[in-house]
């Protein structure tokens, strides 16, 4: 309710741009120092038995292995207008103690922000179309409509 207020109070403020900026996504560089504060020199098993199995894994020919979390969101899955939006940050774990020695992270930076708190995965939010008789163009179109 208080993020609530803060943002209609945002758009009724003239000139308060500073009170708006506070309603945006963190760069993606403060997600990434955050992931790293929580999991820097931790054992590696520490980061899966918090986020699961990662979406890809990779061992390098020193021994040291490689974690790929992601996290996706489609908005307006299904339509012409679909948007998806991600994120993904790679874990470094060096041989032979596989610690996390280093964290990368790219992508929109509300979906880092996620992905930081420890929410991979994917999410997608399907578009369902207007109801009957709105016209609307291919591929939603209605059977019994005939379009002007």
């Amino acid at each position: 309710m208080a993020t609530l207020l803060r943002y209609i109070g945002c758009i009724l403020a003239a000139g308060g741009l500073s009170a708006c900026a506070a309603l945006q996504a963190p760069p993606v560089i403060q997600s990434r120092a955050a992931l790293w504060q929580r999991y820097g020199h931790q054992p590696l098993d520490a980061l899966i038995m918090a986020w699961g199995a990662p979406s890809a894994e990779t061992r390098l020919t020193d021994g040291s292995r490689l974690l790929t979390y992601r996290r996706t969101t489609t908005y307006d899955a299904e339509s012409p207008q679909e948007i998806i939006s991600d994120c993904e940050a790679v874990f470094l774990a060096k041989a032979p103690r596989y610690r996390i020695s280093n964290v990368a992270m790219r992508g929109d930076p509300y979906e880092c922000e996620l992905l930081a708190e420890g929410k991979p995965g994917e999410v997608r939010h399907i578009y369902i179309p207007p109801p009957y008789p709105y016209p609307y163009p291919y591929p939603y179109r209605y059977p019994f409509y005939r379009h002007p």
